[in-house]
């Protein structure tokens, strides 16, 4: 099937360099625009967290997630794709679900390592099944890159 447009998640992980590649070497194929994104989410702090701490928080992780977009985009590049980047704040699966609503998007690629104890508690433990939400809810097809 022919990609027109293209979004892939990133964070600065080994799997998300791999899904970077992955996804640029898709739009290369098919003449796909790309599009990064990275989403600050902080709904894993819970209980009594003081706003600003919250604040401090997810102003550092929408930082940092502003890096791992560059470094995606370094990585497209040197496969000859020109990729625009996306960074925005909120839940990441609802974050997910307007980007690639607002950018009419037909593809999205993720990276996914083997689980940690902060992944299974962010998630729910449930990657697939998030995964699986995305594709019934919205026409698109999903890679999940290991």
């Amino acid at each position: 099937m022919g990609y027109s447009k293209i979004v892939c998640g990133v964070t600065c992980s080994e799997a998300s360099a791999r899904a970077a590649a992955k996804a640029a070497g898709i739009a290369q194929e098919n003449g796909a625009e790309l599009i990064f994104l990275n989403v600050a989410d902080i709904t894993f702090i819970k209980g009594s967290t003081v706003s600003l701490q919250r604040t401090f928080a997810e102003d550092t992780l929408f930082n940092f997630g502003n890096q791992c977009l560059k470094f995606a985009a370094e990585i497209a590049s040197a496969l000859g794709v020109e990729a625009r980047t996306v960074s925005r704040r909120g839940r990441i699966r609802d974050v997910i679900r307007e980007v690639i609503l607002e950018e009419k998007a037909d593809l999205l690629v993720i990276g996914h390592e083997q689980r940690t104890f902060f992944e299974r508690f962010i998630f729910n433990g449930e990657v697939e099944k998030h995964v699986g939400r995305i594709k019934e809810n919205i026409d698109i097809d999903v890679i999940v890159v290991e």
